[in-house]
């Protein structure tokens, strides 16, 4: 399924180079269902990083980044570790590209909305808009009251740029009774991209009123009061960017999920854009940004993919995998400690943990087996565990399910 281009790699690591992405270039080309994506990896020894970026005919998906611990003294850095690094992640981030079709194919068997929902939630974060909206949809069909489907269906056909398939999507949300503060700032958002000034207005003022700490909703209403401005001017050079707009991006700039120097760069450079009152280069960067921001299950996506891989991802979990996956259920615990979901998710991620030292313990028992075939305790210990492999099992995937 994937084929190697070509590696940048061990010449030019010998040779004490590498301070650059490209010095460290990894392409892989994997075709899957009729799609060709490449993907590029690298490091980047100055930022102390291995970069993953995804490609479909040339446009841009997704990046993906893993800090790496290294020194900065160039004679102690291992070159050889730093290539073995960047390989690995560079093959993880093929495999759960590759994985998320597998799973498609396995979940068109199964009538399992939250699966189907959760795996439009894994496309969605890789901008697989299409998919995406393939599996919202049929999450939809199998249960027509799920708000959260109809809210993911919405932000695909947004960030996709379908806007009138958004607005449709969201007025059939609205109807379920969907009114939290992030689904009425996505419904505002498409009618601003559709120009209905007073509506997008409208439902920014609601939006931040139920929750007013939700600037991202009040940055919104700002563009929409720019937009509107710059709409009923007679001379658009006269028009100058309303402050709110400045003030609101800078206390987005400043929330916690954004504190990363990548973000930072973006919002910074979008606000000196802010200060040139250019309104023909403003407009198309506010928007982009704007779509940018707009966001399904961010802390969760991980654990949602932890779980379909398990389920339908065919092969059986290692323990190494399942390690891979335990960071982001412990993920901001101090925040999300009162709530149930968060004990409830992590209740479910040891059980699975659980299993694969079940595993490991056959595995184990097994060696011993091997090493002395007339071991009576560890021959019994692997007839018991052994027969209460499938009741485990059951267990795990009835609670998954």
């Amino acid at each position: 399924m994937a084929t190697v281009f070509g590696t940048a790699g061990e010449d030019l690591i010998k040779s004490g180079a590498g301070d650059r992405l490209e010095n460290f270039g990894l392409h892989d080309k994997i075709e899957i269902n009729n799609r060709e994506f490449h993907v590029h990896t690298g490091a980047l020894i100055e930022n102390r990083k291995v970069i993953s970026e995804v490609f479909e005919k040339g446009m841009f998906l997704i990046s993906r980044e893993y800090q790496i611990d290294l020194r900065t003294e160039r004679r102690q850095i291992s070159y050889e570790f730093l290539n073995e690094v960047t390989e690995r992640f560079h093959q993880s981030v093929m495999e759960e590209l590759a994985a998320l079709y597998l799973i498609e194919e396995k979940l068109e068997r199964y009538r399992h909305p939250k699966s189907h929902y959760h795996l439009g939630v894994l496309f969605l974060k890789r901008n697989l808009f299409r998919e995406a909206i393939k599996q919202f949809k049929v999450a939809l069909e199998q249960d027509n009251t799920f708000n959260q489907a109809y809210l993911g269906l919405g932000i695909s056909y947004l960030k996709s740029r379908q806007f009138y398939s958004a607005l449709e999507t969201f007025r059939q949300a609205l109807a379920q009774g969907d009114k939290y503060p992030d689904f009425l700032n996505y419904f505002g958002l498409t009618y601003l991209f559709l120009e209905d000034y007073d509506h997008a207005t409208s439902l920014f003022k609601e939006s931040a009123r139920i929750n007013p700490n939700y600037v991202e909703a009040q940055f919104n209403m700002g563009v929409a009061l720019y937009k509107s401005a710059l709409e009923g001017a007679k001379d658009a050079s006269a028009v100058a960017v309303p402050a709110r707009v400045s003030i609101y991006l800078k206390q987005v700039r400043d929330l916690s999920k954004y504190r990363v120097p990548h973000w930072q760069r973006e919002f910074n450079s979008l606000l000196e854009l802010l200060k040139e009152n250019n309104h023909t280069q403003i407009i198309p960067q506010l928007e982009n940004f704007q779509l940018r921001l707009v966001d399904l299950a961010a802390d969760r996506y991980k654990i949602y993919e932890f779980y379909l891989r398990f389920l339908f991802g065919g092969n059986e979990f290692s323990l190494e995998t399942i390690r891979k996956y335990e960071e982001f259920f412990y993920q901001n615990e101090e925040e999300q400690g009162q709530y149930p979901d968060f004990w409830n998710n992590l209740g479910t991620f040891n059980l699975v943990k659980s299993r694969g030292l079940y595993l490991k313990a056959m595995s184990e028992f097994e060696k011993a087996l091997t090493l002395a075939p007339q071991f009576e305790d560890a021959r019994l210990n692997l007839e018991r565990t052994r027969s209460h492999e499938k009741g485990f099992l059951i267990l795990l995937r009835a609670i998954l399910k």
